[in-house]
């Protein structure tokens, strides 16, 4: 699928990062990836292979529980199961997927997560080698699989320009922190 290789912007990323301080990337190519430590499809193990929580223990001793996630949309369900996985074994997951609810695999995320986030007024603009890409043709979603705290249901709606807007301030800030 052409998209599958789309990148999340960068706003929607860093927002989401203030709020839940990821320690990785779990679908991630050399060229989109959000966090320093990342997965591959060419990695061995792949992420699809490997346990996330074991993987990531020496990283989470440091404080985070959370990890980042846009997997590829033309095969989501692997992805959907490998999170609720990591978060049976303690580690959370912050997955921004398509919204079909029509699918099985929404279903599934949905009887897993602990907050279904829609995002309102508006599609979002996913980034192709750096620049934002027209033709997002479905809305987003973001489940929060949070650790060992599986089918809480709690649904949020979020508007997409305000998440761009934390996502901005969160990037302006942290460059100010940079330049200091």
């Amino acid at each position: 699928m052409a998209n599958d290789s789309w990148s999340t912007p960068n706003e929607i990323y860093e927002a989401l990062n203030q709020e839940f301080g990821f320690c990785a990337d779990m679908a991630a190519s050399d060229e989109n990836h959000k966090h320093s430590i990342y997965w591959t499809e060419n990695d061995t193990p792949n992420s699809l292979e490997m346990d996330w929580a074991d993987s990531l223990e020496y990283i989470e001793s440091k404080g985070s529980k959370y990890v980042w996630c846009n997997p590829p949309y033309s095969a989501i369900l692997p992805w959907v199961a490998k999170a609720i996985e990591a978060q049976q074994n303690g580690l959370g997951v912050v997955m921004l997927v398509m919204c079909d609810p029509s699918v099985a695999w929404f279903a599934l995320a949905q009887e897993y997560a602990t907050e279904t986030r829609f995002i309102t007024k508006g599609r979002l603009a996913f980034l192709e080698n750096g620049k934002p890409k027209s033709g997002n043709n479905k809305g987003s979603v973001i489940f929060v699989f949070g650790p060992k705290m599986a089918g809480l249901g709690k649904v949020t709606f979020v508007e997409r320009d305000k998440l761009i807007a934390k996502g901005k301030t969160a990037i302006f800030q942290s460059t100010i922190k940079r330049a200091a």
